[in-house]
């Protein structure tokens, strides 16, 4: 059996890195971009920042209600035409945005690049869950090195929206995102993403299998990852459903989407709303991504070893304590620079609870199905914060009040990430499995 492909390289790095491209201008579709559109969006077209926020609301809604059919087209087909289509569709919808007059018609055309399933919350579906598929004992590194295409993109893209809509406008900016997105997402996607190893006859991480013994003896069963952070077992849906570290962790999700989704879309008026030049905010905001890149791989480089529930508390911990400078800024340079870096350096966390706590608790066959049926839940959460977020601020609610929504939402969820422990399948005697068993028995 194949190792690597003929260059030497396991192909596994090849979607790595077409991840890690997709990703990087899938950033363009995130809320921090977003955030740079609303205030020039609203003015123009004279609707309320609320109001405007439901436009990304419903593109959440549209990436939830089409996560269980693109989840079950890539378990099935992999994600080379599924992305390739997905690409082309959210990139001629910003593209059609530019030609938008009317709020009902942003609202249409957002709706509509939802189906795509980019820019939603928990990492994106199209790129995370194929790559998964490629790795065990490396998929810690694996994801997190894919998923800094995310943060270094935002970097990029910060500066870069600032400029262009400065330069040429909210409307032209959008075509320009559109026809990059377009044109590295279908390529990428056609050239270099395949389903999965075993389709190239490789294994997960390049193994290959043990050779038998020279007396005949058969070889030990091939094991990649620890057992007590990584389970050998495909769990179904139904399966993982009627486990308590699934509905523990979709409630960790949603409070966390929730207050992400909020704060970072209406952070960057509410800072230029206590009298923050807007060179400051452009470079406070550039923090957090910047730092996330970081933040993402010095997790990935543990995330093999620790428990992955571990992280993930420390990072929502992280994130309710970075919500104390937007609490008390009047408008000094330090609180938000303090937000920024505090809130980059526990994203890592977050981010590799959302990528590996699936495959590590729930196994490979069946994840795009998983994520895709659960992916509802946190979109749903993730799509309330927006609006939620902007109904408060515009009522008059002092804002210190609306960023401890943040800062308990955040705690909550480190606490329910926390007691998120690894599931064990228990045997028809009503007992755990042998594999289980190994997990508990290294009291994950």
């Amino acid at each position: 059996m194949r190792r690597v492909v003929p260059s030497g390289l396991y192909y596994g790095w090849v979607m790595v890195a077409s991840a890690l491209a997709i990703n990087f201008v899938s950033s363009t579709l995130n809320p921090v971009v977003f955030s740079f559109f609303i205030g020039p969006m609203s003015e123009e077209l004279g609707v309320d920042t609320s109001a405007l926020s439901w436009s990304f609301t419903l593109r959440l809604i549209a990436a939830g209600l089409t996560g269980p059919v693109l989840g079950m087209m890539i378990d099935r087909h992999g994600g080379r035409w599924v992305g390739a289509i997905c690409g082309a569709l959210a990139g001629a919808m910003m593209i059609t945005l530019s030609f938008a007059h009317e709020l009902w018609l942003v609202y249409l055309i957002f709706l509509v690049s939802g189906f795509a399933g980019f820019g939603g919350p928990a990492g994106q579906l199209i790129t995370q869950v194929p790559l998964a598929k490629w790795f065990e004992r490396q998929r810690g590194r694996a994801l997190s090195i894919a998923t800094m295409g995310m943060a270094g993109g935002t970097v990029i893209a910060i500066p870069t929206t600032q400029a262009l809509i400065s330069l040429l406008g909210w409307r032209t900016t959008y075509v320009v995102y559109g026809v990059v997105f377009i044109s590295v997402v279908v390529a990428v996607s056609l050239l270099f993403v395949r389903r999965s190893p075993e389709d190239m006859g490789l294994r997960p991480d390049g193994a290959t299998e043990p050779e038998p013994a020279l007396d005949g003896t058969p070889a030990p069963p091939l094991r990649l990852a620890p057992q007590h952070l990584v389970t050998s077992e495909d769990w179904t849906i139904g399966e993982a459903l009627r486990t308590r570290a699934m509905w523990l962790t979709l409630g960790c999700v949603g409070l966390a989407g929730l207050a992400i989704t909020g704060t970072i879309v209406h952070r960057v008026h509410y800072w230029e709303s206590v009298g923050m030049a807007p060179t400051l905010v452009g470079f406070g905001t550039a923090i957090d991504p910047l730092v996330v890149v970081f933040s993402v791989f010095g997790v990935g480089l543990i995330a093999d070893r620790v428990p992955v529930r571990y992280l993930g508390a420390a990072g929502l911990a992280g994130l309710a304590l970075s919500i104390v400078p937007l609490m008390i800024t009047n408008g000094q340079a330090w609180t938000i620079l303090a937000h920024g870096v505090t809130f980059g350096a526990s994203v890592g966390g977050w981010i590799a609870l959302n990528n590996l706590i699936w495959p590590n608790y729930f196994g490979r066959r069946y994840l795009g199905s998983i994520r895709g049926i659960v992916l509802p839940v946190s979109i749903a959460a993730s799509g309330i914060g927006a609006p939620l977020y902007g109904y408060l601020l515009d009522s008059g609610l002092d804002p210190a009040r609306v960023w401890v929504t943040s800062l308990l939402a955040f705690g909550g969820a480190a606490i329910l990430a926390l007691f998120a422990r690894p599931p064990v399948r228990r045997s028809p005697a009503g007992g755990p499995t042998v594999a289980a068993a190994g997990r508990v028995g290294h009291g994950a």
